[in-house]
């Protein structure tokens, strides 16, 4: 599978040009689900089956980032299913992680990076939430800090088809929601 850097024109050149033109920037990546950077000029790329793997500007390094394949259930609509570095990054070296556990069920978790800047320390794991998952689909999983320096995580409504518990309209579960947490 390839991953593609997206390079968006202005609209006043869609006449004339593509809004949209597709460059590969790596090849060979086995389920890529999120990109994200740390602020710099490397990007990160997750790997749902449990890594984090760099692309430094040419090509990706050959030691993963993070590692957690050991502890994380992958495939279908489950994994390691994105990162999100901490606002400051660069001085605490805080990211955060959103994987599916080996019973099924959502953990979002703080890591923090090693002395070398290109390798996450694992141990370093402090698991702040765990979400229980009824279903092996609808799990959400996309991780974003806001300008306001929340987290917010994307939570899927638990599965199985059009929400037969009803969990994105009950206030008793997190399933289904857009959370927030500081």
């Amino acid at each position: 599978l390839a991953l593609l850097l997206v390079l968006a024109f202005p609209l006043s050149l869609f006449a004339t040009n593509p809004l949209v033109t597709l460059q590969p920037i790596a090849n060979g990546l086995e389920s890529p689900v999120s990109i994200t950077h740390a602020g710099d000029s490397r990007l990160f790329i997750t790997l749902q089956r449990g890594q984090v793997v760099i692309w430094d500007g040419t090509s990706i390094l050959p030691t993963p980032f993070l590692d957690i394949r050991s502890i994380v259930s992958n495939g279908g609509e489950r994994g390691l299913l994105s990162i999100a570095f901490h606002p400051r990054y660069a001085e605490n070296g805080f990211f955060f992680g959103n994987y599916t556990n080996l019973n099924g069920h959502t953990v979002i978790a703080r890591y923090r990076v090693s002395a070398d800047p290109n390798r996450a320390d694992p141990a370093s794991a402090l698991p702040l939430l765990l979400i229980e998952q009824p279903f092996a689909n609808h799990n959400g999983g996309q991780l974003q800090f806001g300008p306001d320096g929340y987290l917010y995580i994307g939570m899927g409504d638990g599965g199985s088809g059009g929400d037969p518990g009803n969990r994105a309209q009950s206030l008793a579960t997190l399933l289904g929601k857009m959370l927030r947490i500081n």
